[in-house]
């Protein structure tokens, strides 16, 4: 059964198109207008507001775990024929799931970020109990991903090889369109490339590492289609891609 690398690899880049700007653009920056702020900084990694308020720093990670969700579900009332699109929304909760379990643990242990701003602005301290609790949501949610993941990317593959491919290819669209994006970035120096590299290509990094097992023999109406050429996605991603690059990816001042 064919599995189409142009196909995967462009579901990689419009996955990371769609999952980063769910967190800064509709999750921050949705928060910060209805906080009455104006936003003053906006990239593939970085959000500044003009006004301070409590919730904005969590409307970027509670919007990127309200997509991934979303999209889980979505994908699981279409029919297996189309695979495209079921793999594109796989792809949206790897992402964006995988970024917020990891990013809840690191805000966890180094004290800052969206998370740990919140926390500390609710209770004025964050003390070790609720730290640890938190980074053991953030391990439990990478760990839960993790195995969705590998299962769900089994279950479209004919073999283990193929499976272990598709992986890969979805991370390397993500993480080099993510990179490459960033790097076109003028306004928030390397700190907005550095972010933007943890934040989608370290966070996901087991699509890379991941080895799908085979999962048990499925009925004929259970096998699920091939991912062939899709051209409309293509140019989809495509055009999607350059208006990223051309907004999130230079950054708006």
């Amino acid at each position: 059964m064919p599995m189409d690398r142009m196909t995967l690899a462009a579901i990689g880049v419009l996955a990371m198109c769609i999952v980063t700007t769910a967190h800064e653009a509709l999750g921050h920056g949705a928060a910060c207008l209805l906080a009455g702020g104006n936003i003053t900084l906006l990239t593939s990694s970085m959000f500044r507001c003009s006004v301070a308020s409590p919730w904005i720093d969590p409307a970027g990670p509670a919007t990127n775990l309200l997509v991934g969700s979303l999209a889980w579900f979505l994908r699981a009332t279409l029919p297996l024929r189309s695979a495209s699109l079921r793999m594109l929304l796989l792809a949206i909760t790897a992402l964006a799931y995988f970024w917020e379990g990891a990013y809840l643990v690191d805000a966890m242990l180094t004290r800052s970020g969206d998370a740990y701003l919140f926390l500390r602005s609710m209770s004025g301290d964050v003390a070790a109990p609720e730290r640890i609790f938190v980074a053991s949501v953030g391990l439990a949610l990478y760990i839960a991903c993790v195995r969705m993941t590998a299962r769900a990317i089994a279950l479209a593959s004919p073999n283990e090889r193929v499976a272990r491919i598709c992986a890969r290819l979805l991370w390397l669209g993500a993480m080099l369109s993510a990179t490459a994006a960033a790097a076109f970035c003028r306004v928030a120096g390397l700190g907005n490339l550095r972010d933007a590299m943890l934040e989608i290509g370290a966070a996901s990094l087991p699509l890379l590492l991941m080895r799908p097992r085979a999962q048990p023999a499925r009925s004929t109406s259970g096998v699920p289609t091939a991912i062939e050429r899709n051209f409309w996605l293509i140019a989809l991603t495509l055009v999607a891609y350059v208006a990223f690059v051309a907004t999130l990816g230079h950054g708006i001042v």
